[in-house]
């Protein structure tokens, strides 16, 4: 009977160092990901906060009449075309499709 209780304790403390030992590696891998992430999620913040401010519609307006005056004008966005190489054949197509119920 002893020898049955100390088996048994044996085999839980050889468990608990396997389960413990395992844990640690896997707390270890989680903190090696978390430290490359933290430096991309501080460049995210600031790419968001740079496309957020400078694609803002009073930023652009404002940066149209700064910079371009009056070289700027709009067009409607059906009479853009698009230019593509096909076997040194230049073909110019629509750049957005029309569809038939316009």
């Amino acid at each position: 009977m002893k020898q049955l209780v100390l088996v048994v304790i044996f085999l839980l403390i050889l468990i608990t160092s396997l389960v413990k030992n395992s844990t640690k590696e896997i707390e270890d891998q989680i903190f090696a990901i978390n430290e490359k992430i933290r430096p991309l999620k501080s460049e995210l913040g600031d790419v968001l906060l740079e496309f957020n401010y400078l694609s803002s519609p009073e930023k652009l307006v404002q940066y149209q009449t700064q910079y371009f005056e009056k070289d700027l004008i709009k067009i409607e966005i059906m009479n853009i075309k698009e230019i593509t190489e096909n076997n040194k054949n230049l073909e110019i197509n629509d750049l957005i499709s029309k569809s038939g119920n316009e």
